[in-house]
């Protein structure tokens, strides 16, 4: 099933337009949520499934004395995150073989997670 999945990925990359957003999230009053992967994987799974996101396989790896980066393989291609605790920033990255039309919706919910924060991103159509 996940061969199937991946090769109609494959073909509809063909077909359609990709999204390719880039989240950039600066000031998070909080960074104590930045530090752990038992913080951060709870937010990529929900962000999975508020955004109907198929994970095939997911990696989070945590940094000594602290920070995570996480990249979920989707059927869709990929989510990845990396946080930077001192600076109390993330960095986000979802490309999508389809169209992604929850962009919006997607900077919403990231607001509400990391209240009082700055986001800045960029949606961009690949093929």
């Amino acid at each position: 099933m996940k061969y199937k999945m991946y090769i109609l990925c494959i073909r509809k990359m063909h077909l359609d337009t990709g999204t390719h957003v880039i989240i950039d999230i600066t000031n998070i009053e909080n960074n104590d949520d930045l530090k752990y992967k038992n913080t951060i994987t709870p937010l990529m799974d929900c962000i999975c499934q508020r955004f109907a996101l198929n994970v095939v396989n997911k990696s989070m790896h945590q940094f000594e004395p602290y920070g995570v980066t996480g990249v979920y393989i989707l059927s869709e291609s990929h989510l990845s995150i990396h946080t930077f605790v001192d600076e109390r920033k993330v960095a986000m990255d979802l490309y999508t073989c389809t169209e992604f039309k929850l962009v919006d919706e997607l900077i919403a919910y990231l607001k509400e997670h990391f209240t009082g924060c700055n986001i800045a991103h960029k949606a961009i159509d690949r093929l």
